[in-house]
């Protein structure tokens, strides 16, 4: 792994693969973002969000936003999300991932909280892949 580089060629492919099958089975866009937050988490988790969908109040999505420097997980879902997406499910996710994280698993979390909550949105309603966004472009995993 190059100095700078969060994640080998090899964990994102497994990262990536991860937030497509989430997407392709609920429906809901799926994003991470690694690395500090300034100010209000909240607040940068809204506007990270909004840069995932067209729509944030209409369109479904998740963003996992981890900061290991500050020691954080957090799990930051659209309101068309939450609607799927229960709070406690979104709480078991990022315990999953901060478990994984401790054992020096980073991928591994993420993968298994990804899948978590794309099973706890359930399937997708026909027409409804957050995938098929034209607006949505680009890897769904940033570093």
């Amino acid at each position: 792994m190059a100095t700078g580089e969060a994640f080998t060629s090899e964990q994102l492919e497994r990262l990536n693969r991860a937030l497509e099958l989430a997407q392709k089975h609920s429906g809901i866009r799926f994003g991470v973002r690694l690395g500090s937050v300034r100010g209000d988490v909240r607040l940068a988790a809204e506007r990270i969000l909004s840069t995932l969908v067209e729509d944030p109040v209409r369109d479904p999505a998740v963003l996992i936003i981890v900061s290991p420097g500050q020691c954080f997980v957090r799990v930051a879902t659209t309101p068309a999300a939450r609607k799927r997406i229960s709070d406690s499910a979104s709480g078991l996710a990022a315990l999953t991932i901060t478990s994984s994280f401790s054992l020096g698993d980073l991928v591994g979390g993420l993968t298994t909280g990804i899948r978590q909550l794309g099973e706890a949105a359930g399937s997708a309603a026909p027409g409804s892949l957050a995938g098929d966004n034209p607006t949505s472009g680009g890897s769904p995993a940033s570093h």
